[in-house]
Formats: structure tokens, C-alpha cells, sequence
């Protein structure tokens, strides 16, 4: 009996010794594995392309002139022209109360009533557009800050 007591305590040992080489093994290949995984990505940028993103950064560092508020959208073309007869047409309706902008968004000229903050201004504005342009709609834009004060202006 005492025979298989030492059997078995030698495949215990046996056991936990492997287990702790298996173990070293397998910690010595994944702190490996971390240093192979690891890559480091090499952008190769013209200086053109480099000019313009620092160009793009600076700006968006003073965007502090734009919030995101509300227009009233009133339609667009891809022409020129028809799309400024509608920003005149626009302008002689709300030129002294919200005021009328043409902006291009390639393709197409889209023209814009107001600059509200809130849409509930927008909201309380829309009946009395909808009266000359019924498909007259609010969206979600940036829009110039009101409380920004432009430092080229002092």
C-alpha cells in the first residue's frame, strides 16, 4: 500500500512540474507574441497634402464662430442663376427679419432663410415662410455664433 502512496506522490509532483513548465512556456510565447503584434504605421504625405491638413486643423481650432443652430431651407439647383432667382426672391420676403444666404454644396446651390439658435425661433418662423414656399423646411446646420466677437474686427 505504501507503494502506490509514492506512486501517486510522484505523479503529483510530476504533474506540477509540468504544469509550471507548460505554464512558463506558454507566458514566455504571449509576452512574444506582444512584441511581434506590435507594428508601428508610417504615413509617406507630399508636403502639399501636409500644408493643407495643418491648414484645415487651424481652422477648426477657430471655429469657436460657429455653433450648431438651425436654417430654413427653401430649395436648390445646379444653376447658378435659377438658384439666385430664388435667393432674390427670398431676400425681398425676409431680408429685414431673418435675412437670406446661397450656399454651394457641390453640385448644387442651395439657398438658406435665417440663422436661428433654437429651433423653437425656427419653429416660430415657419408658418410665415411656408406662406411663399411651402416646401419650405428646418434643418440642423452650423450657423454663426452670435456671441462670437471676430478679433480682426477691433
Amino acid at each position: 500500500m505504501k507503494y502506490i502512496y509514492d506512486i501517486c506522490i510522484v505523479k503529483k509532483s510530476f504533474s506540477l512540474s509540468h504544469f509550471k513548465k507548460i505554464a512558463f512556456i506558454v507566458c514566455l510565447l504571449l509576452y512574444n507574441g506582444t512584441n511581434i503584434l506590435r507594428a508601428q504605421v508610417v504615413y509617406d504625405v507630399t508636403p502639399s497634402v501636409d500644408a493643407q491638413e495643418k491648414e484645415r486643423k487651424s481652422k477648426n481650432k477657430t471655429s469657436e464662430n460657429k455653433i450648431l443652430g438651425y436654417r430654413i431651407f427653401l430649395g436648390f439647383s445646379n444653376s447658378r442663376s435659377e438658384a439666385t432667382l430664388l435667393l432674390t426672391k427670398a431676400e425681398e420676403l425676409f431680408s429685414s427679419t431673418y435675412g437670406s444666404i446661397l450656399i454651394y454644396d457641390e453640385p448644387n446651390f442651395k439657398v438658406y432663410v435665417g440663422a436661428f439658435t433654437t429651433a423653437i425661433e425656427a419653429d416660430a418662423a415657419m408658418p410665415l415662410i411656408n406662406k411663399s414656399f411651402p416646401n419650405a423646411r428646418k434643418l440642423r446646420m452650423n450657423i454663426p455664433n452670435p456671441s462670437f466677437e471676430n478679433p480682426n474686427t477691433k
